[in-house]
């Protein structure tokens, strides 16, 4: 019966979202990370039958242990629900409850950190594609409280992928342009501009993903996706760093740490635009961000919580609105990451509650009636700068009911074809 009831409720959840995503929808909800266990640097995405698990983690802040259970959604190349059901993309229950907890140690703001891995004993995935997996209170099932976004992948088709700064519109100047070649032998496609479905993602960000990109040359097994518009990104510039690992000394990027009871606070260095700071490199993670903490045994349960001050020094920017970007927002674009003009010191501020460790970040400006956000007048664009690149290929041949992903290729363009 509960199960009933929960996928009624997620039906409703779905209907008010554009697509589904990794976001956290409680304010209590800290810290949610997904990547491939053992791995620091990895992207959400595992290989179907393989020996890789996922590594799902996450903060609730509280005095006592929560149950929160977690169900999971097969999804289409959009992040759509699929029409597949539960049995048949994989072996397992709806509605597990998740037992790995620990409660935070020697800290002033009190947590339970919560750890999930998939598969696991309880969970088989049968088909790739796309997942949703969603965390709710196990005895509330309205009360759904983040959700994640992963994917399981087939090895079946090669990808050679290179990013240049000589692009179809400039030449070594604000852009980067992606080219690649599909060796699709390990699969019979027989309509390759119905049947296949590319993705390009940059930095793991949604905004600004090249969705269904179609190939200019076939010829027999290789496909080649060349001088494509829709393949020409911004080169926006290196993240931002900071690090504050404990209380006794300021970390990198920190220019102050106190204690205000109840919480202690961080201040930042105050940023400035670098549109015209010309391009440095600097040694960045494309937007993640790492629990980490001086003097602890295990970081996941002694890292603290302080009160992290963001500012970004700039007249108003009157044609949109400036947002936090990174993976410790989730890279979305809502009220938790949306930053606050303050007229009377002239600057963008705002202040979010981070457990220890390691962050990257960027300021970005998403224009009024936009979904596409820019960096180019926060943090300049850059034909050098070094990104990272996700290609997905789907497949949906006719008949078949959902979209196989029969591809992946991370690129990291740490030197250019010019």
């Amino acid at each position: 019966m509960m199960i009933v009831v929960w996928g009624v409720i997620l039906a409703c959840h779905l209907s008010a979202q554009k697509n589904g995503r990794t976001e956290v929808f409680s304010n209590r909800v800290k810290s949610l990370q997904v990547k491939v266990a053992g791995e620091q640097i990895s992207e959400p995405y595992i290989e179907l039958n393989s020996d890789h698990r996922l590594e799902i983690s996450f903060d609730v802040l509280n005095h006592t242990q929560g149950q929160y259970a977690y169900s999971i959604i097969h999804c289409d190349a959009d992040w759509n629900p699929s029409m597949l059901t539960p049995i048949e993309y994989m072996d397992g229950f709806q509605g597990m409850t998740i037992n790995d907890y620990s409660p935070s140690f020697n800290t002033t703001v009190s947590y339970m950190n919560y750890r999930l891995y998939l598969p696991n004993d309880n969970i088989r995935f049968k088909v790739s594609g796309n997942y949703l997996l969603y965390v709710y209170e196990e005895e509330r099932p309205d009360r759904i409280v983040c959700s994640v976004r992963f994917g399981v992948y087939e090895p079946l088709i090669g990808i050679d992928a290179t990013a240049s700064g000589n692009t179809d519109i400039s030449f070594n100047k604000e852009h980067q342009q992606i080219n690649f070649q599909i060796d699709r032998k390990g699969v019979t496609v027989n309509f390759p501009e119905k049947e296949l479905k590319i993705y390009v993602y940059q930095n793991n960000r949604d905004d600004n993903v090249a969705r269904n990109v179609q190939p200019q040359i076939i010829t027999g097994n290789r496909l080649t996706y060349e001088h494509l518009r829709e393949l020409i990104f911004e080169g926006g510039n290196e993240y931002r760093r900071f690090e504050f690992l404990t209380h006794r000394y300021n970390g990198l990027n920190i220019d102050g740490i106190g204690f205000y009871n109840p919480y202690y606070h961080a201040d930042l260095m105050i940023d400035r635009s670098r549109m015209h700071t010309g391009y440095r490199y600097d040694q960045d993670q494309d937007g993640r961000f790492f629990v980490r903490c001086s003097d602890c045994n295990n970081p996941d349960t002694e890292a603290d919580y302080y009160i992290v001050h963001f500012t970004y020094a700039s007249e108003p920017l009157l044609e949109g609105d400036v947002y936090l970007l990174g993976d410790f927002v989730q890279n979305q674009f809502n009220e938790t990451s949306r930053m606050e003009y303050n007229p009377q010191t002239r600057q963008y501020e705002k202040a979010l509650m981070l457990k220890q460790g390691y962050y990257n970040y960027q300021y970005v400006l998403l224009p009024h009636g936009e979904t596409k956000a820019q960096t180019l007048p926060t943090e300049g664009d850059y034909y050098q700068t070094e990104n990272e690149y996700t290609i997905l290929v789907y497949h949906r041949p006719m008949g078949m009911r959902y979209d196989r992903l029969i591809g992946k290729l991370t690129l990291r363009n740490t030197h250019f074809v010019l």
